[in-house]
């Protein structure tokens, strides 16, 4: 049997995210929120692992404002159970902070083997959490894994860096991070939404962890980049075109010869 934690983040759907009036600190605040992407692969993961080992998979939600309709969403998806740490106090938290707080509820759930996390965020990419958390737990950690096994009750890993695959046995428990390059995360059927509605969800705050947070950064201020095209437009023959374009092009300093 294997049991696997898979640490899932809430963040604002950038697809939907919309700056007219106001700072885009309103327009974050209406936005709605989704999973991130890449805790969608490490979810799917860690799924696939119970279904060749048994075992059962827990998800663990940490956040200022956590929504337990998207929990519900993680569980459809075939997880057992949710642990949710959500406090207003956490608004504005680094990946210090993140990696303090999941660390502790961590330690309270126990029984996992392995701790399986997205490479990063889908707003923030910030890439610490997965790492601090592994530094706070004291246990074997590698990112940017594209392939897992369990074998002889290590872990088999494997790893795509930008020109090598690297393969790694890794003793329990241990903590992984993942990209969306691993695997397609599953749509949940009707039926597997119904059974999550009666899937366990245990709520903390932080008064409950006995911990407090101090974000070890802070956000002073958000813009908007603003981009805008140049439209040039060339009207000739291909030939000519073509070696206009490429002449504008080097002006630009975009091609070198």
């Amino acid at each position: 049997m294997l049991n696997v934690l898979v640490c899932v983040k809430q963040v604002v759907d950038i697809n939907q995210l919309r700056i007219s009036d106001g700072s885009i600190e309103e327009a974050i605040r209406r936005a709605p929120r989704k999973i991130s992407e890449f805790d969608l692969n490490a979810l799917e993961e860690a799924i696939r692992l119970k279904e060749k080992h048994d075992g059962k998979v827990m998800i663990l939600s940490v956040g200022s404002d956590v929504k337990t309709m998207l929990i519900r969403e993680a569980l459809a998806m075939g997880a057992d159970e949710a642990y949710v740490v959500s406090d207003p106090l956490m608004e504005g938290s680094d990946g210090f902070v993140t990696a303090t707080v999941l660390a502790e509820a961590a330690r309270r759930i126990k029984g996992w083997d392995i701790i399986l996390c997205g490479e990063a965020s889908s707003d923030e990419a910030g890439y610490q959490t997965g790492p601090r958390l592994a530094k706070e737990l004291g246990i074997p950690f590698l990112a940017y894994v594209t392939k897992l096994e369990l074998r002889s009750g290590k872990a088999l890993v494997e790893r795509t860096l930008e020109d090598v695959v690297e393969t790694y046995e890794v003793p329990l428990p241990a903590l992984f991070t993942v990209g969306l390059e691993i695997n397609t995360p599953r749509i949940p059927s009707l039926l597997m939404i119904k059974v999550a509605s009666k899937k366990p969800i245990t709520s903390w705050s932080l008064k409950d962890l006995g911990i407090t947070v101090k974000p070890a950064l802070r956000t002073i201020e958000m813009k908007v980049l603003k981009s805008e095209r140049k439209n040039v437009v060339i009207e000739c023959s291909p030939e000519e075109a073509a070696e206009k374009l490429v002449m504008s092009l080097l002006r630009e300093g975009a091609i070198k010869v």
